[in-house]
């Protein structure tokens, strides 16, 4: 019987067994596959239709639909669109992420005057899979001719802020605002005009739209009786000489037959020496430089006519018994030098030894005839540009002035040898600015709105504060600044585009309490509505007279620059409560808000910085088509935007210490936007000591950090090479902070060395 039992028992257990199988390959039937093999969807533009165009003001209709070989047609939920507003060699983000089947794009009729852009529609599918198709159409725009025209003919005006001399043809975008003025009064000879009407009727400043067929615009002007002053550069003679290093007095007569001289400016060649504004008018002058130099002194009457003097000839002679030196190898302007090049000079006077450098380095010395040095290897530089100087020295210990050549080092070097670059932090948001606290944590911009901490060396999961703000094209969370008692009271400065009551930039201050602020926020300046997206500025600094410092972008319209009307286009400066300093320069030309001026003429101010210590500070301004300018900080200044862009003669505006260009130019460097700024006063000195107050700079897109020289005449030198980059910032450890996308993502680098 037991026997019996147990084969039940079996049976029934191999019974169950199968029943289990059959269920469970059942249930494995009943749930869909994985597919390795899935077909991305297919996506396809509608609209808008192949060969579109655009003008300012247009709404542009997307369309678009994707099908899927597993899926079918994909729902709208899975179509996302974007745009992107393409200028010139780069891209602007136009019409961020939006899901859907299809929409409109508005096209603005301002921030944007050149005909060399586009807008490319993306649409991209995802199935239900996650594989996605990809795909754009660029519609491009409508374009008309504007010409420029005055009577009596040859006169200058101007088109969005830009002086152009007449006549004048200009291509344009149909529908895009421009704004036309008449440069007024101007002198041209001895004739000065004063502008009358255009012939459309506008004021002699006005914005028109773009016209769809070629239009011409006249501007008519009528002669004004006023005369130009005289001037004379009656010291020092033309043919005499002076020493180098020794200080000669320039001085000139100035009148002016109908009204009065204003101010008289002494120039060598086309760079200002200085300025006197009252008689008898004097400079002194001392040149570092040696050779034939060219002066003259150029008088500016209360009408603003300008008379310039006879070109008077002066030879700057060498010290020490005649010595010089002529670097004759490598020439100046050489580039893609590598390998182990050699220096070679020619001489004069008793030369006992010539001293080598590159970027104010000593290198080596020789100390006989025929005099060279051999570099060992232009792979111990960054790649980029470099100064070779050398001079001469005599038994006596008196030494020549400097000869130099600036070139380029090729290859493909990205850091000094004996310099490192390491990670500080990584996966940050699109980054703009950051600065360190007075107690040492690092505080980062992400331009929607986190302003991120890092805290012994580790970024913090919470931001310190989240500011409602836009990140549309350029605006967004652009900048931070720790009040100068930070350590007592706490205070946190931010600029960031606001929203409320319309698109503006903001000023406000929060209170730190720990790793985070404290609930609550106070506005200290809400500035102009605006209406481009690009040109905000930004950056924040207190100085080191405890006021705030705001640089402010002209929001791509170039005439707000100018204007002492609005804060656009400008550095302001600021009380810590946002209240106007009873000392501000320009109480007496400006009122109500604008008398927060300080300095004007400037397009988009990204970054400036304050030299540690010092009064110093330098302005990075973004140029347009052809210069990244630096400039010295300088209460009332006038930088010159939109009459000049780069280097300029004109006595009316402050030229920049240093520019380079968009394509190949004399500086040997190229970029598109220069951005971060920082001096190198540390108080620990990580880098050569030589180095100290001499003053880093970046480019977003060139992808480089160069080192400006104060000392050599603001030389520029090849420090690093990296990918897109907003902010500089040097430690109190010495290091050279770097806020980049380096490999794919934003981080903070730190570049060291032993």
């Amino acid at each position: 019987m037991p026997q019996a039992g147990s084969s039940r028992s079996a049976h029934s257990a191999r019974l169950a067994a199968a029943v289990a199988v059959t269920l469970a390959v059942a249930a494995c039937a009943s749930e869909p596959e994985p597919n390795p093999s899935n077909v991305a969807p297919s996506a396809t533009i509608a609209l808008p239709a192949t060969g579109a165009t655009f003008r300012g003001g247009d709404s542009v209709a997307y369309a678009g639909s994707a099908t899927d070989p597993e899926d079918g047609t994909v729902p709208a939920s899975r179509l996302t669109w974007w745009v992107e507003l393409h200028h010139d060699t780069h891209t602007h983000p136009f019409m961020p992420k939006t899901q859907g089947a299809g929409g409109k794009a508005f096209v603005p009729t301002t921030g944007e005057t050149s005909d060399n852009i586009f807008l490319r529609f993306y649409l991209e599918a995802v199935d239900a899979s996650g594989a996605a198709d990809t795909v754009s159409r660029d519609v491009l725009p409508e374009k008309a001719q504007l010409t420029l025209a005055t009577g009596p003919a040859g006169l200058s005006v101007t088109l969005d802020g830009q002086p152009q001399v007449t006549p004048v043809t200009i291509t344009g975008v149909v529908g895009m605002e421009r704004e036309l003025g008449a440069t007024t009064p101007q002198t041209v000879g001895s004739t000065q005009y004063q502008f009358s009407s255009w012939s459309d009727g506008g004021a002699v400043t006005h914005r028109i739209a773009t016209p769809a067929v070629a239009t011409t615009y006249t501007a008519q002007f009528s002669v004004v009786a006023n005369q130009v002053p005289t001037v004379s550069l009656t010291a020092p003679a033309s043919g005499s000489s002076v020493t180098i290093n020794t200080t000669p007095t320039l001085t000139a007569t100035a009148t002016d037959a109908d009204g009065t001289v204003v101010k008289v400016g002494f120039y060598d060649g086309g760079t200002l020496l200085g300025e006197d504004t009252t008689s008898p008018y004097s400079w002194n002058w001392t040149p570092t430089v040696t050779g034939t130099h060219l002066l003259t002194a150029r008088a500016t009457d209360n009408q603003g006519a300008v008379a310039t003097s006879t070109t008077v000839s002066v030879t700057v002679n060498p010290s020490g018994g005649g010595l010089s030196v002529m670097l004759t190898s490598p020439a100046a302007q050489t580039t893609g030098i590598t390998g182990s090049p050699t220096f070679t000079v020619t001489t004069s006077g008793s030369v006992a030894a010539v001293e080598y450098q590159v970027d104010g380095e000593t290198v080596g010395q020789g100390t006989s005839s025929p005099w060279s040095f051999t570099l060992p290897a232009t792979a111990a530089y960054t790649t980029g540009v470099h100064v070779i100087r050398a001079r001469a020295r005599d038994a006596a210990g008196n030494v020549s002035a400097w000869s130099s050549a600036r070139v380029t080092f090729g290859g493909n070097e990205n850091l000094p040898d004996g310099f490192s670059r390491s990670t500080l932090v990584q996966g940050l948001g699109d980054a703009t600015a950051m600065a360190f606290s007075p107690d040492g944590r690092l505080f980062i911009c992400e331009q929607g709105g986190a302003l991120r901490v890092v805290k012994n060396g580790a970024l913090l999961a919470t931001p310190f504060v989240m500011v409602p703000t836009t990140a549309d094209g350029e605006r967004g969370l652009l900048g931070v600044a720790f009040h100068p008692q930070f350590a007592t009271n706490g205070w946190v400065y931010v600029y960031y585009t606001s929203a409320v009551g319309g698109a503006h930039n903001r000023i406000s201050r929060f209170t730190a309490s720990g790793d985070v602020a404290q609930a609550g926020e106070t506005v200290i300046s809400d500035l102009p509505a605006l209406s481009a997206t690009n040109h905000n500025g930004g950056a924040i600094h207190f100085g080191p007279d405890g006021k705030l410092y705001v640089a402010v972008g002209e929001n791509a319209n170039p005439s707000n620059a100018q204007s002492l009307n609005t804060r656009l286009g400008k550095i302001l400066r600021y009380n810590d409560d946002g209240t106007i300093p009873a000392d501000n320069p320009l109480l007496g030309s400006t009122t109500g808000v604008n008398q927060a001026i300080w300095a004007l003429g400037l397009r988009n101010p990204f970054s400036f910085a304050f030299e540690p210590g010092s009064n110093r500070m330098f302005i990075n301004d973004v140029g347009q088509s052809t210069w990244e300018e630096i400039n010295l900080g300088r209460a009332t200044a006038n930088y010159g935007w939109p009459a000049t862009e780069g280097a300029t003669t004109n006595p009316a505006y402050d030229s920049p210490l240093y520019a380079y260009g968009h394509s190949s130019n004399s500086s040997l460097v190229t970029g598109i936007a220069i951005v971060g700024g920082a001096f190198y006063r540390p108080t620990t000195t990580m880098f050569p000591a030589s180095w100290l107050g001499h003053y880093f700079f970046g480019d977003y897109g060139g992808g480089f950090v160069n080192r400006l020289d104060p000392v050599n005449g603001n030389a520029a030198y090849a420090f690093a090479r990296l990918g897109l980059m907003t902010d500089l910032q040097v430690g109190t450890d010495g290091a050279l902070y770097v806020l980049g996308d380096v490999a794919g993502g934003w981080g903070v680098y730190r570049y060291s060395r032993p």
